[in-house]
């Protein structure tokens, strides 16, 4: 049979009861059901006005159309109708009605179902359930969405009923169309729940904190990072808790440099106010607690359909894990930069107490064992400084008790750290020893503290301690263990280094000045001046020297080198200064001096003490018509390798070299020297110098050299011992960079009886760290 033409009906005026049942469709397919619910709803609402057996074929994977609901006058029917369409399920390619209907896409009606059901019948089960149950006529009506075939909706009349009518079939594709719409509402509902539930799922699961703050700061959604973060039991708990904005009060938020943040700065607040803030690391400090976490966080607004704001979406990304394995590496390497920048003792203690403020601590103080065994306060540090005046008071009046086994003393006996992970009111009473010192500590606002040992080898040295105040909110406890106690043996190990450099400077220095005269002696006829200044570090000893003695009728003057540096270098600095004073003892001729100090020095042929030197014999002058009577010194000077003396002319002429060259000492079994007699008179002077003076480089990498040198006294002139010594060195010190020991001396001739010849040259310049 063909599908009946009843498409011109929807234009007449469909009849009152139509429109009353078109009516309860509607009322039925708006309400917010699910597919199954909508459907069983729908099927029974036309029994029996539209038909005595109603069915809903839903289009299955398979191709197949399947019975999903089922609605009869009598429920035997549709027990029956329901098992046979899920034994004998409908193909889409055969003649069924309810497959026509599908494939035309239009309603169709057969009249006489019980004449053409061997047609379209596929089983003898179909057949007998039709003939069974005096089937008369069926109207199916596709179900047909947007998107997709859904199946059929068909209507059947048992005998005796009227055939179907052109204004039901118009009203059953007007339900077709709306129950097609509804099933297509229904998926589109099913859909969007079902991405929902997936979308809340991962979003509950995620590591992240995410939460929805509405506009009035109320939590709408939180996950459960969200949840552990704020210390509620679950998700659940803390939504039902309801204020949003009031969570945030209970947190300190700092940025990435540890400045505080305002409120109104807060990213939700920012959000809230319709803005769309870049993300930020934060860290927060619970108040209470003073737990803290790192936070990546990022907040967004949504808005609703008309625009306005509906929600602000938070999301807290926690990085303490990160930040504190960074801030960890970075405070070490900070911490050894700083403490080996300096090798001063006290420098480096108290350059300890702040390698962990602020970064780690508010406060911390370093105690050191003294000599006596007594512990010393000798650095402390505070994020405020004006706190730091406090500390000091704290320690100078109220010093901890030895007996005390919370403090420093039982670090110091057990050699294990001590947490104070949360400092009660009740702990500062217990441990003030006077009111002023309770007043003290509430000052300073102690949260919690760490007390390590500071330990080299097997010695304990010290403690350190770090504390956290109300001023940061946060708590030291378990988790800084670690990373204190690693400061604390690199600080260690730094204070003894620098103790070991100081104790080494001490006996370097000492034996530097052994080496040098005490001060410069009076020779009649002469002023004095010198300049000593060491090379390398302050634990060197240099292996330049000079030294000024009397030895029977006549002064002695020797300048000389010593290769190398250290120990070695200062015994043969000793060697030399003590043969040549043995030796003017007994012989007169300096090159005989020198020969015997060759010997000497040469003695073990296995290994050389290699030294230049140049001698200076200093005797008396007869008076002379032409100058004051005695004025001056005569001198008698001899080179060994080293760099031949200056002489500046009271006249203001050329500078010239005097002393012919020599035999290095130390090298060879025998050398050769000779003897240069110079006249000095009064306003002349002699320069003698190590060849550190010449050696000395500029920034370009230039030698200062001899030629500069002699420049330099012609510039300076004739001039007081003092006034030339100074002059030299100053140049130097403008020139560049000190490579080698730096050694002058300067003899200037005067008159017997002045009293300048009393003045005493410049004593030995100390070694700098």
């Amino acid at each position: 049979m063909e599908a009946s033409d009843d498409r011109t009906a929807g234009s007449r005026a469909l009849p009152p009861a139509i429109l009353g049942l078109l009516a309860r469709v509607a009322d039925l397919l708006e309400a917010p059901l699910d597919a199954p619910v909508m459907l069983e709803r729908l099927s029974g609402l036309f029994v029996p006005e539209l038909g005595d057996v109603v069915v809903v074929d839903l289009l299955q994977d398979d191709g197949t159309l399947r019975g999903a609901v089922t609605a009869a006058v009598d429920p035997a029917i549709a027990d029956d109708l329901r098992t046979l369409r899920e034994q004998h399920p409908i193909s889409t390619e055969s003649e069924h009605p309810v497959a026509q209907a599908l494939r035309l896409g239009e309603p169709y009606v057969l009249q006489d179902l019980r004449n053409e059901v061997h047609r379209y019948a596929d089983s003898p089960e179909h057949v007998r359930h039709v003939v069974g149950f005096d089937y008369e006529s069926v109207l199916s009506v596709p179900l047909v969405g947007r998107r997709a075939r859904f199946g059929a909706i068909s209507f059947v009349r048992r005998a005796g009923r009227d055939p179907f009518t052109p204004d039901e079939v118009t009203l059953g594709r007007i339900i077709g169309a709306r129950a097609s719409l509804a099933l297509d509402n229904a998926r589109l509902l099913a859909d969007l729940r079902e991405t929902e539930g997936r979308l809340e799922a991962i979003v509950e699961n995620l590591g992240e904190a995410v939460a929805a703050i509405a506009p009035d700061g109320t939590l709408r959604f939180a996950n459960a990072a969200a949840a552990e973060f704020a210390g509620a039991e679950s998700a659940a708990a803390l939504v039902a808790g309801g204020g949003g904005m009031a969570l945030l009060a209970r947190w300190n938020v700092f940025d990435e440099a540890g400045r505080p943040i305002a409120p109104e700065d807060y990213l939700v607040v920012r959000a809230l106010a319709g803005e769309t803030p870049a993300p930020r690391i934060h860290h927060v400090v619970e108040r209470e607690t003073g737990r803290d976490r790192w936070l990546m966080t990022r907040a967004a607004p949504v808005a609703d359909a008309a625009g306005d704001l509906d929600f602000v979406v938070w999301v807290g990304e926690d990085m303490t894990a990160v930040k504190r394995q960074e801030m960890r590496e970075r405070l070490l390497s900070n911490a050894s930069k700083l403490l080996g920048s300096s090798l001063d003792v006290d420098a480096t203690i108290d350059k300890a107490a702040w390698a962990v403020v602020p970064e780690l601590a508010d406060w911390a103080r370093v105690d050191l064992l003294d000599e006596r065994g007594t512990l010393v306060q000798m650095a402390i540090a505070h994020r405020d400084i004006e706190k730091v005046e406090l500390l000091a008071e704290w320690r100078r009046d109220f010093p901890p008790p030895p007996e005390h086994d919370r403090g420093p003393f039982a670090v110091l006996r057990s050699g294990r750290s001590i947490v104070w992970s949360s400092v009660s009111d009740e702990d500062v009473a217990a441990y003030a020893q006077a009111p002023r010192h309770r007043e003290l500590m509430e000052s300073i606002g102690t949260r919690s503290m760490l007390i390590v040992p500071m330990i080299v080898g097997e010695e304990l040295i010290g403690t350190m301690q770090l504390a956290s105040t109300g001023e940061s909110g946060r708590m030291l406890g378990e988790a800084d263990l670690e990373l204190a106690e690693e400061l604390a043996r690199r600080a260690s190990i730094a204070v003894a280094h620098a103790r070991l450099h100081a104790a080494r400077t001490h006996v370097a220095t000492t034996l530097q000045r052994s080496l040098l005269p005490p001060r410069l002696p009076v020779i009649p006829g002469l002023t004095i001046a010198a300049r000593f200044r060491a090379a390398g570090t302050a634990s060197e000893v240099g292996g330049d020297f000079y030294d000024l003695f009397e030895s029977r009728d006549r002064w002695m003057v020797l300048m000389g080198d010593v290769t190398g540096k250290g120990p070695g270098a200062a015994a043969i600095t000793s060697l030399a200064r003590y043969t040549m004073r043995t030796v003017a003892q007994y012989e007169d001729d300096p090159t005989v001096m020198l020969g015997r100090l060759n010997a000497t020095l040469g003695s073990d042929p296995e290994r050389r003490q290699i030294c230049t030197a140049v001698c200076v014999e200093v005797l008396p002058r007869e008076a002379d018509p032409a100058d004051r009577p005695g004025a001056g010194a005569r001198l008698r000077i001899v080179c060994a390798g080293h760099p031949s003396p200056l002489l500046v002319r009271r006249d203001g002429g050329d500078v010239d070299a005097v002393g012919r060259p020599g035999t290095l000492l130390g090298a060879f079994p025998e050398g050769r020297w000779s003897v240069t007699d110079v006249e000095l008179g009064d306003g002349d002077s002699l320069v003698l110098y190590t060849d550190g003076v010449t050696d000395t480089r500029g920034p370009d990498g230039r030698r200062f050299g001899s030629e500069r040198l002699e420049e330099t006294l012609r510039a300076i002139g004739p001039a007081e011992a003092e006034e030339i010594a100074g002059g030299i060195d100053a140049a130097l010190r403008a020139f560049g960079e000190q490579r080698d020991d730096v050694a002058v001396l300067v003899l200037s001739g005067t008159a017997f009886d002045d009293p300048r010849s009393i003045v005493v040259g410049s004593t030995p310049e100390p070694r700098a760290a």
